[in-house]
């Protein structure tokens, strides 16, 4: 027992050292952008839905990305998240709403250069492939009251090790649809 949990240990210390050398470029960073092509599949359509548009990274916790010029966007600004499609806003806070807020803290601490220790939460699975690094947020279903109205399931966070760009953000609903958000020439100011 003791042997399997040092093993535990000695795993969740690599990962938090890779998710601290993915994240590093963020330490002295003032902001970043970079393209961003946002691609909706769900079962119900018989073609995937792309968009293309950009993104903004600002310190300390500010996420921006607009698609579909300008109709449709994603903004996490402190704890406050505002997701836009077709025009109509939604918003929801991560002190309020538990499916948000480890997903709060994962990309605060990202932006931060990596200051959290995220392997030690329990909704969260990090996984390196190659030179890229991928976070997995799980809610937990026990802290989400209303499981009818939780919208994700999982999200989904792969940064590069070697850049620290953010190369996918993926958010999984709950009927094993989809919308991922790729990448493309990040760069860092």
């Amino acid at each position: 027992m003791m042997l399997m949990s040092i093993f535990i240990s000695i795993s969740a210390t690599a990962q938090q050292s890779d998710f601290q050398k993915a994240c590093a470029r963020y330490k002295n960073f003032k902001q970043a952008g970079a393209n961003v092509t946002r691609i909706i599949h769900k079962k119900s359509l018989k073609k995937d839905i792309v968009t293309t548009g950009g993104a903004f990274i600002m310190h300390p916790d500010m996420v921006s990305i607009s698609t579909n010029e300008g109709l449709d966007k994603l903004l996490m600004k402190g704890t406050r998240f505002t997701m836009t499609v077709n025009g109509k806003e939604h918003s929801t806070d991560s002190r309020k709403n538990p499916q948000f807020a480890t997903f709060h803290t994962v990309l605060s601490s990202v932006i931060n250069g990596g200051t959290t220790d995220i392997s030690k939460l329990p909704d969260v699975s990090i996984q390196k492939t190659g030179t890229s690094l991928s976070i997995t947020i799980t809610p937990i279903i026990n802290k989400v009251k209303k499981k009818k109205r939780m919208m994700y399931s999982k999200f989904v966070l792969v940064l590069d090790m070697k850049t620290s760009a953010f190369k996918l953000l993926r958010f999984v609903e709950r009927d094993g649809g989809f919308t991922d958000y790729e990448f493309s020439k990040f760069n860092f100011e």
